[in-house]
């Protein structure tokens, strides 16, 4: 049975608190935050509000739940002309890399989302990229999420959404997105530095105790 020493253990475990930051994290309402922005077209928002939150548009808890289309759960907005829309703004509260966008768009075309426009924001709400997404209609009874894979927005933290449908209608259940922690706002937890400090000095005082047993 091979045994690590106290300066191994410490940085082995310092390694390991790394590697959980850096997994794949779904980004819903238990981690970001979302609000109907100043861009949204003149129109009407039926049953889009509730409680004067519009948080059940990212209240999935994961990318693989099942959606329910009701009068409760849904998002429903009409624009007054064609080619107005939804616009909403995420806020992460910190940079993440974006992998993927998950969508539960409505079941049937006279409703449904038919475009999403996206302008990713660093911290400093510097543009880092834009991207337009067709999504699909909807399965049904039961909707799933499309996953659709982004070209990796990196440093995002701020996204605007902007939400059209060919007949004025923007109906939809839920969206959300998978993202890691980026790189350069990574910055370890005091835990994970203790013990990275505890086992950078066990590395040294066994390598002084070592020396001093040589002589």
């Amino acid at each position: 049975m091979k045994i690590l020493r106290p300066g191994l253990l410490g940085i082995t475990a310092g390694l390991l608190c790394f590697n959980a930051m850096a997994a794949p994290i779904y980004l819903n309402e238990s981690n970001i935050s979302v609000a109907v922005g100043a861009g949204t077209s003149a129109g009407t928002f039926n049953n889009t509000f509730s409680g004067g939150t519009i948080d059940k548009v990212i209240d999935a808890p994961s990318a693989d739940a099942t959606e329910f289309h009701n009068q409760t759960t849904h998002i429903w907005f009409t624009a007054d002309e064609v080619g107005g829309g939804l616009e909403l703004l995420f806020d992460f509260g910190l940079e993440y890399d974006i992998t993927t966008l998950s969508f539960w768009n409505y079941t049937a075309e006279s409703f449904d989302v038919d475009n999403i426009d996206f302008t990713f924001f660093n911290t400093s709400n510097d543009i880092v990229g834009t991207l337009s997404v067709l999504p699909a209609l909807g399965s049904s009874p039961g909707i799933l999420a499309e996953d659709i894979i982004l070209p990796a927005p990196l440093n995002v933290q701020y996204v605007t959404a902007f939400l059209t449908g060919d007949n004025k209608q923007v109906d939809f259940q839920n969206m959300g997105f998978t993202a890691e922690v980026s790189t350069p706002t990574s910055v370890p937890e005091p835990g994970m530095i203790g013990l990275l400090m505890i086992g950078i000095m066990g590395l040294l005082v066994n390598r002084r105790s070592s020396y001093q047993y040589r002589k």
